[in-house]
């Protein structure tokens, strides 16, 4: 039992280390051995527990991507605007995109992950779970397979466009790139244009209203009033 505690503690020693210096220095620049130097433990603990970067970063953002569903559902109820799966999706959408990409030092981390296809790793897997939630919500039909593929679509569709965006590849605004990629997500989920109109303008109305941050080291929180 000592061990196995020994064993989390140092996990998340590691996964701590690492998101302040991916904030602090970016994807790229942070090696494994300036995370172990930080985390106080030695270098051969990453491949042991993480296998390597990759796979911490992808874990770090599958982490994000569960606090931003957490806390937009509990937002939402909290407003008391009946929870519906297809909106609070999308509203998830606007935030996480919204706040890591408005924010510098995220944003080079965003775009580094999305760069170096590290979202496509097996930890993000979280994603699929996402849509297996709207298959088995409206009757979808799709076989495990198609939800694999849908992620997979999805996925690399969202990191090439965060890469041209951060690029400045494209001459459009922040939330029209979001509704762009939120748009894809539904059509590969067969929701029709009129119903992901719908969708977009719902989960829009209602991101505004949310007054969420994302502070240093990933913490999500709410923003604190005047």
């Amino acid at each position: 039992m000592a061990q196995y505690k020994k064993g989390i503690e140092t996990k998340h020693r590691i996964l701590s280390s690492s998101k302040k210096l991916f904030y602090q220095k970016g994807y790229t620049q942070t090696s494994c051995k300036a995370i172990c130097e930080d985390a106080g433990v030695n270098v051969g603990l990453i491949p042991y527990y993480f296998r390597n970067k990759n796979s911490i970063a992808s874990i770090i953002y599958s982490y994000f991507l569960i606090d931003v569903k957490e806390m937009v559902q509990k937002i939402i109820l909290e407003q008391g605007i009946p929870y519906e799966l297809k909106y609070a999706t999308a509203v998830e959408n606007w935030v996480y995109m919204s706040l890591l990409l408005k924010d510098d030092r995220y944003k080079r981390f965003y775009y580094e992950i999305c760069r170096d296809h590290v979202l496509i790793d097996e930890n993000t897997r979280v994603i699929e779970f996402f849509f297996k939630l709207h298959n088995n919500k409206y009757n979808l039909g799709f076989t495990s397979n198609e939800i694999k593929l849908i992620r997979v679509v999805s996925v690399a569709a969202g990191m090439s466009l965060v890469e041209k965006y951060a690029q400045g590849y494209f001459d459009m605004s922040l939330e029209s790139l979001i509704e762009y990629k939120i748009r894809i997500m539904y059509r590969e989920l067969n929701h029709t244009p009129k119903d992901i109109d719908e969708i977009i303008k719902t989960s829009y109305e209602i991101f505004q209203n949310l007054d969420l941050v994302l502070m240093e080291n990933f913490r999500l929180q709410r923003k604190k009033p005047d």
